[in-house]
């Protein structure tokens, strides 16, 4: 078993810095290991020696080891250069010229291991042991009287700060690199993730929602052929198919719209927007049975994407009208708009079929259908969660079956 089988295990990692710290860890606990276990042995025979501590700082060493592999992760690396820095204070403070020794010189292999262990994102970490192994080493090492620059003692101080202070900037440069180039790599296998998923699903719905409507018409054709007398109402069931097909490629043109084009801001008058929305349905949804209130000021404007915005309230404003309860007296749809400190609110309230709360975690996903009653693709919801994405907005619901929904989209302001 290799130490990085023996500290992961058959753990899981989401990025490559978490992976990275915990081996470089490990790594560390190790060299300390093997350092405290040489100086353990050659302190056996040295009269003046001090195997005890040595001793004591293996046990702590494999402590560590075994904290690591139990996923205490910080923990482990806390106690680890606790223990380095206070370690290499002690034979520092007792020896009798460490300058000759060398025994200081496991502060900079303590504050430099700390450093790249935490790295940029825990880099206050990093920096902190830093400056404890300085404190310590000029504890250790500082004489009042020999500080002047005619003495060897007052450029090592100030070279071991030196040191230190390059050593910060040098490994949290180079880290914030490979952090920043990580985060990048991760968004990029997100996103192709997410597009492969959608492209299986995709592929999968497409065979049936486009083959679905053509399989009709070719069945419509040969009923036509057969009874010539029936031919206009088989022209009438051909033309909804198309009107079905047409719709499924209008709402995939909007998806790929929504993912290739940048974000377009301009001042959006949200009445006029709301009205022309509203006016275009009335041509193919029938609306005279709904009673329609729009409450939103002239004066009501958003800086937003227009065109992405008249997606989402397209889609959100003909599911309204699509599922409406015509059982109910009163049917009604009501639009208004609300500003509320930085961001601005488009609310869609109805009292239609409303949506069963099983249906509400996935109401969003691509291609779902939350009713059997619906002829949609299943498009429309996800891309209006999409395109609201892109603005930096969101969307949330309300629904009970029965009674109705509001649909609310937050955009900032």
């Amino acid at each position: 078993m290799n130490i990085q089988s023996f500290v992961l295990k058959d753990k899981v990692l989401e990025t490559e810095s978490e992976r990275r710290k915990i081996i470089l860890g490990a790594y560390l606990i190790l060299m300390y290991l093997g350092i405290d276990f040489f100086y353990f042995i050659v302190n056996l025979f040295n009269d003046e020696g001090d195997p005890l501590s040595l001793f004591i700082g293996v046990l702590i060493g494999g402590f560590c080891l075994f904290l690591l592999r139990w996923q205490f992760i910080n923990t482990a690396i806390i106690i680890h250069l606790l223990r380095c820095n206070f370690f290499a204070f002690y034979f520092s403070y007792i020896d009798f010229d460490p300058l000759q020794t060398g025994s200081y010189l496991y502060f900079i292999l303590s504050s430099l291991g700390a450093l790249a262990v935490f790295g940029y994102r825990e880099k206050f970490l990093g920096i902190g042991f830093t400056l404890l192994s300085y404190s310590l080493f000029i504890a250790a090492i500082f004489k009042p009287d020999q500080f002047n620059p005619n003495e060897a003692h007052f450029y090592l101080i100030v070279s071991f700060l030196i040191v230190l202070i390059v050593g910060i900037l040098i490994l949290i440069f180079f880290d914030h690199l490979v952090t920043a180039s990580e985060k990048n790599i991760l968004a990029k296998n997100r996103e192709l993730i997410k597009t492969n998923r959608e492209l299986d699903r995709f592929v999968y719905s497409a065979s049936h929602d486009l083959r679905a409507p053509l399989t009709s018409m070719s069945g419509l054709v040969n009923l036509a052929q057969v009874d010539p007398e029936g031919a206009q109402n088989y022209l009438r069931l051909m033309q909804e198919r198309i009107e079905v097909m047409d719709n499924y490629i209008k709402e995939i043109v909007e998806y790929s719209r929504n993912a290739r084009l940048n974000v377009n801001l301009t001042q959006v008058p949200i009445k006029k927007v709301v009205l022309e929305v509203v006016n275009t349905l009335k041509y193919s949804i029938d609306t005279n049975k709904v009673q329609i209130e729009i409450h939103v000021s002239d004066s009501f404007h958003i800086k937003t994407d227009e065109s992405r915005l008249r997606v989402i309230l397209n889609n959100l404003i003909a599911n309204a009208f699509k599922y409406q309860d015509y059982s109910k007296p009163n049917p009604f749809l009501k639009i208004k708009a609300i500003a509320e400190d930085n961001r601005k609110l488009i609310q869609i309230e109805d009292n239609g079929i409303g949506i069963k709360s099983e249906y509400h975690a996935k109401l969003f996903e691509m291609f779902y259908r939350a009713t059997d009653t619906s002829t949609g693709s299943g498009l429309g919801l996800y891309i209006a969660q999409e395109a609201v994405d892109k603005l930096q907005g969101q969307i949330t619901f309300e629904s009970e079956f029965g009674k109705g929904s509001v649909f609310t989209i937050i955009l900032p302001a």
